[in-house]
């Protein structure tokens, strides 16, 4: 699946007295990300709950390279980079107004049932992720 961009205004109460974006916000830019990728690919997070599976983070990490400030319009690149039976795997790039590289960041979610014991993700999202 290609990269998606989604595009993110730093509101104030994302940043701290500096008037830069307080470093675990970044998390809430690749969560837009990644559910506007999953969106645009036709899997909807609510439609998945509904049919009984959830999507977990099992594993989250970020690089901070320069600070964003209040009222920047960023962009968040987000690609899916692996996909497993019950595990999705994210990249994310987050670009600051000039197209500069500000945070890459990466999570795993895992396909966990409403007694959060691991399931199978359903079989469209695998193939629309995994680009078939």
């Amino acid at each position: 699946m290609r990269e998606h961009l989604a595009r993110v205004r730093v509101r104030y109460g994302e940043t701290d007295q500096m008037g830069v974006v307080y470093h675990p916000n970044y998390f809430l830019y690749f969560e837009a990300g990644r559910t506007e990728l999953l969106r645009s690919a036709g899997v909807v997070y609510s439609d998945l709950e509904k049919s009984g599976v959830f999507l977990v983070v099992t594993e989250a990490s970020c690089t901070y390279r320069s600070a964003a400030r209040y009222d920047e319009d960023l962009q968040v690149a987000t690609k899916v980079d692996h996909v497993g039976k019950a595990t999705i795997g994210f990249a994310y790039r987050v670009l600051g107004p000039s197209g500069a590289l500000l945070v890459e960041g990466r999570t795993t979610l895992a396909s966990v049932d409403a007694s959060k014991s691991p399931v199978r993700l359903p079989k469209h999202v695998t193939d629309v992720l995994a680009g078939r």
